[in-house]
């Protein structure tokens, strides 16, 4: 299970769509996005993912990581079910402990976010909430551990991200040895 996170206009779908190019896994269907019509029981499909494990697939956001922070943003309160402590904290962990997956936290200078959502008129919902957003994801990219950090801005740093993804999916099984 590879998770791409991040704020709005970090380069997340670009990257996802350059990963699955690279390892040929299938991006995982969002579960919420700014065209959803319909309720989804975002913790039943929290239990329902997690229980399939470590699995070869790209999940373009992760409810665990995205829901605590843009929840709070933009509703002022976490999804029904995610504000039971308990709960998520047991979900936390075993997404961290014994699922670990590789999250890559796409985090280009807030410039460059900023000046991206300033300038996409499809996402005009957190056009007020750049900064806050971006700071969460700043300080969730310091706490989860082994994460990766992406920042398209800099150059070359694509091949060594891809080298890093490649040999933490062989130390899992998701990849074989004789592709890397």
């Amino acid at each position: 299970m590879l998770i791409v996170e991040g704020p709005d206009g970090a380069g997340k779908s670009t990257l996802v769509g350059r990963l699955v190019g690279e390892l040929g896994w299938p991006v995982a269907s969002k579960v919420v996005d700014s065209s959803a019509k319909a309720s989804v029981d975002l913790v039943r499909w929290v239990e329902q993912n997690t229980s399939v494990g470590i699995q070869p697939r790209i999940f373009d956001r992760h409810r665990l990581i995205s829901e605590p922070i843009y929840g709070p943003l933009l509703r002022g309160t976490m999804e029904p079910g995610f504000n039971d402590f308990r709960w998520l904290r047991r979900m936390q962990r075993y997404l961290r402990e014994d699922i670990q997956p590789l999250v890559i936290f796409c985090l280009p200078p807030f410039e460059y976010v900023e000046y991206n959502l300033l300038h996409d008129s499809n996402n005009e919902v957190v056009k007020g909430i750049v900064a806050p957003m971006y700071w969460l994801y700043f300080n969730a990219a310091a706490c989860w551990p082994d994460a990766l950090v992406w920042d398209y801005t800099q150059a070359g740093g694509y091949n060594q991200l891809i080298a890093d993804v490649k040999d933490w999916a062989f130390s899992k099984g998701l990849y074989p040895a004789d592709v890397r």
